[in-house]
Formats: structure tokens, sequence, C-alpha cells
């Protein structure tokens, strides 16, 4: 039978043009928190044992889009197990997929964005950061990947050459956005070929780097907030405006509709605001 390394290892490299290293990193955290909760290899865990494992998360108030997560790892790793004859029998094979309600994604306000732009007036490389993540709804992978010669000026677009499962896309960005990029590089004093640089100067700025800006930012603004959040902000502005759903689709790399469909629902939303404003 395969050590739980080397068939963890192959799940993974069989999975990586399938899936985003976020979502490999939390199906295998997923796999070692049940081998771990079960003390036996996992080859001989029952769908009891995955049941117990699911009830003790439940008792301790994890939230159901959290162990939704966990189940979809699991299934997809006994699957995976099943298939390649590693494991005879696939524990996960009837296990159900918690309710998950979906709730409209957190965005900001337009008085919220622009609390958020006042924050960071004056902060050169700050004030770019957030009108990138903003009008081009990157994922913040995507966003620190970004070189200088990614960017089309004139047309106002940029090559995103690694997005989610390794795709390629292009984005576009507003005249406001470049204003603020050209400003911001033309206070650098280096020439490194990344957009937004780590401290050292040398090479691509670290995501914990951008997380911690937002941090910092969710503390003097008060409301939730986080690089994912301008993401959401851009496609459910969008939305709210009336832009047909398959183009929010193309613009955020969504593989599939159903993945923007939770937009649809701010549409809905946003008629239902202008109605009462004017009833």
């Amino acid at each position: 039978m395969l050590e739980l390394v080397a068939c963890m290892k192959q799940f993974e490299e069989d999975h990586t043009s399938r899936l985003a290293e976020s979502t490999r990193t939390s199906y295998k955290l997923a796999v070692r928190e049940l081998i771990s909760f079960c003390k036996k290899p996992y080859e001989e865990i029952s769908t009891r044992d995955i049941r117990n494992w699911l009830g003790d998360f439940e008792k301790k108030g994890y939230m159901p889009s959290t162990i939704g997560i966990k189940i979809n790892g699991i299934k997809m790793f006994f699957n995976y197990c099943h298939e390649e004859g590693f494991v005879k029998n696939n524990p996960a094979v009837l296990l159900p997929a918690p309710k998950i309600q979906k709730n409209p994604p957190q965005y900001l306000d337009y008085s919220q964005l622009t609390q958020l732009r006042q924050l960071v007036k004056g902060k050169l490389r700050e004030r770019a950061a957030v009108e990138l993540l903003y009008a081009t709804g990157v994922r913040i992978q995507e966003f620190v990947m970004i070189k200088k010669e990614d960017i089309n000026w004139p047309d106002r677009m940029i090559h995103i050459r690694k997005g989610k499962g390794k795709k390629e896309r292009m984005v576009l960005f507003t005249k406001e956005c470049a204003e603020h990029l050209k400003e911001y590089l033309q206070s650098r004093q280096d020439d490194d070929p990344y957009l937004f640089i780590n401290q050292f100067k040398r090479g691509p700025l670290a995501p914990r780097s951008v997380r911690l800006w937002f941090e910092a930012f969710r503390e003097e603004l008060d409301f939730h907030l986080s690089p994912h959040t301008l993401r959401h902000t851009l496609a459910a502005h969008l939305a709210m405006k009336g832009m047909p759903l398959v183009c929010i689709q193309v613009l955020l790399g969504h593989d599939e509709i159903r993945n923007t469909m939770i937009y649809a629902r701010l549409h809905k939303q946003a008629q239902k605001q202008l109605y009462d404003e004017w009833m």
C-alpha cells in the first residue's frame, strides 16, 4: 500500500491543473486532520470514522461552509485513492455534503470604497494596489505576479499569465487606476520587472504583505475588508449596473457561469433599492 506522504504528493500532482493551490492546501489539510483524528492508516478509515470526525467539527461550532470544504477534500481524495487502487472501498462515496446557505458575498458599497480610497490617499503604493484590485478583480496570487511588461497601457489591459488553474486571461483597468499606477511607478527607483515588489526591492510582493495592509485598513475603517473583498466589490458593482453575467464571468476568470450567478442576486437587490427610493 502506498504510504500516505507519497499518496498525498501524487494526489496533489495529478490535481495541479484542476485545483488552485489554496484549494489543494485546504484539501490536504482536511485529509491530515482526518488521519490524526482517527489514529489509523488512511486505507483503514471507514465511513463511520469520517462521520465521527465531521460530528466533532459540528460540536465545535464550525461554519457549514468550512465543513463543506473539508467534505469536498475528503471525497476527492478517497475517490482518487479508489480509482488508483490505493483503497479497496471508498468510505466517502455516500457522504452527503452539508446544506450551505449561499449568502451574497461581502462587498463594499460606494461610500465604503470612498472611505478606503481616502485612507490610502498619499500612499502611492497602497493607493495603486487598492485601485488595481478593485478595477481588475484579480485574485491576490494573480495580483502579486503581475509584471510591468504585462500591462498594455493604450488599451488599459493586463495580461494575467498565471491565473487559477494556470489559465491565462486579460483584465481591464480604469483611467483612474492607470493614473495611480503611473504615479506609483514613477516613484520607483529600481529596475525590477514586477509591478509590486517586496521590501528588499527584489522580486514580487508577498501575498501575506498585502493581507497585512488590509488587516490594518480594516481596523481603521471598522468594516469587513480583505483583498478578496475588492474582487467581490467589482463584481457586485458591475452586476448592479446591469453588466451581463457572462461578461463578469470572463473578467473574473470563473470557469463556470454558476460561480458568477451569486452576483445576480445583488443585481435584483439593487433594483429593489432603486424602486424603494423612487416610491
